[in-house]
C-alpha cells in the first residue's frame, strides 16, 4: 500500500522552516564567531609590495613603445623595457646576457646610461668584446614577472646567460599575491566573523621586508620562502630548456647597511638554496656594505655610486660571462695596446679572436686610432661577422675621422648578419651624415628588409629638413612597411622635411583610413606637422574628427588648428568636439578652433 501524496503546501512549509533554522544557526554561529573572531585591523603593507591585480589589472605588464632603435637615445626598446633595441638574431661570437629584475634593475631614480647593466656591459668590455647584456626588467615585477617575461620576450633573442636579480620585496610580493584567495571569498572573509574564524587566514601576508629577518620564522614567511623558491625552480628549468646557463644575484635593503641592522638572514637562506640546488649566486651585500646607506637613494634602489660598485663586483664575479681576454691575446702576440702601427697589422692576420683583440684595442683608443682608418675599412670586408661588428663599432669610436669610411659602412648595411649591419648604421651616426653625400644611400636603405636599417634611413632624412626633399618619393613608398607610421618611420621624416613634403599629403591622409587606430593618429599628427601644406587633406581631417579612436580625433583637431585659415570650413565639426566624452579631444577641438579664429 502506498504512502498518501503529501499536500504541496506541506513541503514548502518544512523548506521553508529548514531555512529559517538554518538562517538562525548562522545568525548564532556569527554573533558566536563576532565575539571570539572581532573583524580584523588591516596590517599596513609596505609600499614597495605591489598589488598586481590593483596595479596592473592582471599578473605582467610592458611598456607601450613603437620605438625601433631610433633616435638611440629611446629609452624604451619595441619590447617595452628600458633597454636599446637588441636584434634577435644574436650576435656569432658574443655571449648574450639577459638580466631579469625588478626596478633595482630597471634604474629607478637613475638615467639610463648610469644603471648598473649598463655599467656591467662597460666594466665587462675594459677586458674585451664579446659580452651584450639586456636589460629585462620593469619597475613592480618580481619572480612570477621575470619568468613571463623569459617565455615572453627574452628567449627570442636566444641568450647564452640569464642573471636573476633577486630584491628582497620579492618573498612577500609573491606571498601576497599569490596566496590571496578568490575576489568572492575575500569579500566574505572581509563581511563575515565566521568564515574568518573557519578559513583561519589571519596574518598571511607580509608586511614588509623585515619580516624576513624574524627569528623564530613566522608561517607567513616560510610559506613565501617557499613560492619564491618554487618560483626560482621553474624559471631554471625555463631557461635551460632554452640551452642557456642561470645564476642569481642577491640585492640587500638599504636598512641592512645601517647601525643596528639585523643579520642577514635572508641572504643566507638564498645562499643556502641556492647551495642545495647547484645554482651560480653572488651576494651583494659585503660589497655594498662597505659603501654604507649611500649605496642607495632610497630603501633599496642603488644610486649611482651604488651601481657602478655593483657592475664592477658582478665584472669580476662568476654569475656573468667573461669577454674575450683581449690583453692576453695581444700579449701572446707581444702586442702593446696602445701601439697603433702592430695593431693596424694586427686587424688583418691571425684568426678570429686575434682579429677582434686588435680591433677591440683600436676601439679603446677612439679619435687617437685615427690614423689605422684604411686597416678598419679592411676589416669591414673580412669573412667573420665578429670581426666586421667590430671594425664598425671601432670606426664609430674615431667620430668625424671616421668620415671617409662611409662608403664601406653604408654597404655594409647590406650585410646578411644583424650585428654588423646594426653596428655600421650606429657607426654612420656617430660619425655625422651629409645631406650632399648621403641622400642616395640613405633612400636606398628605407627599403632594406630589416625594420632596424629603414628606421636608422627615415630618421637620418628627417634631420635633414627640407635637405632631405629629393628623398620624399623613397620615404612615400616607405610609409607602406609596418613601422611606417612610428616614431622613427617615414610618417615623421616626411614631417621634419616640412613644406617641401607636400607631395606627401595624398599618402599621408590615406593612413587616416587604415585599419590600425595607431596608424590613423599617427597619420594626423604627421599632417599637422606639415602644418599649411597639409590644407588638401582638410576634408579628410574633418571626417577623423569622428573616428571611434580618441586619439584620431585629438590628433584629426590639432592638424587641422595647426593647417590654419584654410581649414576654417571644418570650425562646426570643431566645436561640435568640444563637448566630446574625452579631455584631450575636447582640449584640442579648444585649441583648435582658438587658432582657427587668428
Amino acid at each position: 500500500m502506498s504512502a498518501p501524496e503529501r499536500p504541496p503546501q506541506s513541503l514548502a512549509a518544512n523548506l521553508s522552516l529548514a531555512v529559517l533554522v538554518f538562517a538562525l544557526c548562522a545568525a548564532g554561529l556569527e554573533g558566536g564567531a563576532r565575539l571570539l573572531a572581532p573583524a580584523p585591523k588591516p596590517r599596513p603593507v609596505a609600499e614597495y609590495i605591489w598589488d598586481w591585480q590593483q596595479k596592473w589589472d592582471g599578473d605582467f605588464y610592458t611598456v607601450r613603445s613603437d620605438s625601433l632603435g631610433w633616435p638611440p637615445w629611446d629609452e624604451f626598446n619595441r619590447e617595452g623595457l628600458r633597454d636599446r633595441a637588441h636584434a634577435e638574431a644574436a650576435p656569432r661570437g658574443v655571449s648574450r646576457l639577459a638580466v631579469l629584475g625588478d626596478s633595482v634593475t630597471f634604474g629607478d631614480g637613475l638615467k639610463p646610461d648610469d644603471t648598473w647593466t649598463r655599467g656591467l656591459e662597460a666594466a665587462l668590455d675594459e677586458s674585451g668584446p664579446g659580452v651584450e647584456v639586456m636589460n629585462v626588467a620593469l619597475l613592480g615585477w618580481s619572480t612570477r614577472q621575470q619568468r613571463l617575461a623569459w617565455e615572453r620576450i627574452a628567449h627570442r633573442y636566444r641568450p647564452s646567460h640569464a642573471l636573476l636579480a633577486v630584491c628582497l620585496n620579492d618573498v612577500p610580493e609573491l606571498q601576497n599575491n599569490l596566496s590571496r584567495p578568490h575576489p568572492l571569498l575575500a569579500r566574505a572573509f572581509r563581511a563575515s566573523a565566521l568564515v574568518r574564524l573557519l578559513v583561519g587566514a589571519e596574518g598571511r601576508e607580509i608586511a614588509s621586508v623585515e619580516e624576513l629577518f624574524e627569528a623564530p620564522e613566522p608561517e607567513r614567511v616560510r610559506a613565501g620562502w617557499e613560492r619564491f623558491f618554487g618560483e626560482v625552480r621553474e624559471l631554471r628549468r625555463t631557461v635551460a630548456a632554452d640551452g642557456a646557463s642561470f645564476g642569481l644575484v642577491v640585492f640587500p635593503f638599504r636598512f641592512q647597511l645601517e647601525p643596528g641592522a639585523p643579520p642577514p638572514r635572508a641572504q643566507q637562506r638564498l645562499l643556502a638554496f641556492c647551495a642545495a640546488e647547484g645554482l651560480a649566486c653572488h651576494d651583494l651585500f659585503p660589497q655594498l656594505a662597505e659603501l654604507g646607506p649611500e649605496a642607495f637613494h632610497d630603501y633599496d634602489h642603488p644610486s649611482a655610486a651604488g651601481a657602478r660598485l655593483v657592475a664592477r663586483a658582478l665584472a669580476g664575479s662568476a654569475v656573468v660571462p667573461r669577454p674575450l681576454a683581449a690583453l692576453p691575446v695581444l700579449a701572446r702576440r707581444g702586442i702593446a695596446a696602445d701601439d697603433l702601427a702592430a695593431l693596424a697589422a694586427a686587424v688583418g692576420v691571425g684568426g678570429v679572436d686575434e682579429k677582434r683583440a686588435a680591433l677591440w684595442a683600436l676601439r679603446r683608443l677612439g679619435p687617437a686610432a685615427a690614423p689605422a682608418l684604411p686597416a678598419l675599412r679592411a676589416a669591414l670586408g673580412d669573412p667573420e661577422e665578429p670581426v666586421r661588428a667590430e671594425a664598425a663599432r671601432a670606426l664609430g669610436a674615431l667620430g668625424p675621422a671616421a668620415r671617409p669610411a662611409a662608403p664601406e659602412l653604408f654597404a655594409r648595411l647590406a650585410d646578411p648578419r644583424a650585428a654588423p649591419r646594426w653596428a655600421a648604421a650606429r657607426a654612420l651616426f656617430t660619425i655625422g651624415l651629409q645631406a650632399a653625400e648621403d641622400l642616395p644611400a640613405l633612400s636606398a636603405a628605407l627599403g632594406h628588409a630589416d625594420p632596424f636599417v629603414r628606421a636608422f634611413a627615415a630618421f637620418s632624412l628627417g634631420n635633414f629638413g627640407s635637405a632631405a626633399a629629393p628623398a620624399v618619393p623613397a620615404l612615400i613608398a616607405a610609409l607602406e612597411h609596418e613601422e611606417g607610421f612610428d616614431r622613427a618611420g617615414a610618417a615623421t621624416a616626411l614631417s621634419r622635411i616640412g613644406p617641401a613634403a607636400g607631395a606627401a599629403v595624398p599618402a599621408l591622409a590615406r593612413g587616416l583610413v587604415a585599419d590600425s587606430p595607431d596608424r590613423r593618429w599617427k597619420a594626423a599628427r604627421a599632417l599637422g606637422r606639415l602644418e599649411s601644406v597639409a590644407a588638401p587633406a582638410t576634408p579628410e581631417l574633418e571626417r577623423a574628427l569622428g573616428d571611434a579612436d580618441p586619439r584620431v580625433r585629438a590628433q584629426a583637431a590639432r592638424a587641422l588648428g595647426r593647417i590654419g585659415p584654410a581649414a576654417r570650413a571644418a570650425a562646426p565639426t570643431l566645436q561640435r568636439l568640444t563637448g566630446d566624452t574625452a579631455d584631450e579631444v575636447r582640449e584640442a577641438a579648444r585649441e583648435a578652433l582658438a587658432r582657427l579664429s587668428r
